[in-house]
């Protein structure tokens, strides 16, 4: 791969990175709460799913992902239900604990839950879907190994940075949104946001 290919990707990369989706509403939702182990749960679950996306991907199975109408159909159906189905989850929430009550009552679950959560957003969103199985592959038209590793390295080192910058900005904002009334009305625009996302990706078509 030549230099000005891989600086192209990294300018797309980062665009792509730092705009809103799925993973960076949750980290700015939880951040707003002030608890700094809130976000930094959802991006280790959002860490763990790029990284088996990146997995997919240079062993060649997104190919035979996208080649098949039925995997793809069954994927993107997933994916919606479960933004759809978190997106709804998050408008009923009177506070920020959108969690089972099982996992909100023990800390240490919480948390893990929260990573479970930001894991399977990662993996159902379509944003990342596309980039990875569609968009990545373009800037490797050989398709080598070192080369998808390389990119898909290049873009998670970027998008763990939007959302540290995301976490950040939710966390200097805390205070202002402490109120529990504000609380839900975040939490349905997060709702909100997350069930628009998940109707966008029941009308993708296959590439």
């Amino acid at each position: 791969m030549d230099t000005a290919a891989y600086l192209l990707f990294l300018a797309a990369a980062a665009l792509l990175a730092l705009a809103p989706g799925p993973s960076t509403l949750l980290v700015l939702s939880h951040a707003l709460t002030g608890d700094p182990r809130r976000p930094l749960s959802l991006i280790l679950g959002a860490l763990l799913g790029n990284l088996v996306l990146i997995a997919v991907t240079v062993l060649g199975l997104a190919a035979v992902i996208l080649a098949s109408q039925t995997a793809f159909t069954v994927l993107r159906l997933v994916g919606a239900a479960y933004l759809i189905w978190l997106g709804i989850s998050y408008w009923r929430a009177a506070t920020t604990l959108t969690l089972p009550r099982a996992a909100s009552a023990l800390p240490g679950l919480r948390y893990r839950a929260l990573a479970l959560q930001a894991f399977l957003t990662s993996t159902t969103n379509p944003k990342g879907l596309l980039f990875y199985f569609a968009l990545l592959p373009q800037f490797a038209p050989a398709g080598g190994s070192l080369d998808l590793l390389l990119l898909g390295g290049s873009y998670l080192a970027l998008f763990m940075a939007a959302l540290g910058l995301y976490a950040l900005a939710g966390r200097s904002l805390a205070r202002l949104v402490a109120r529990p009334g504000v609380q839900r009305w975040k939490n349905r625009i997060t709702g909100a946001l997350l069930v628009g996302l998940g109707v966008s990706l029941l009308r993708a078509e296959r590439s």
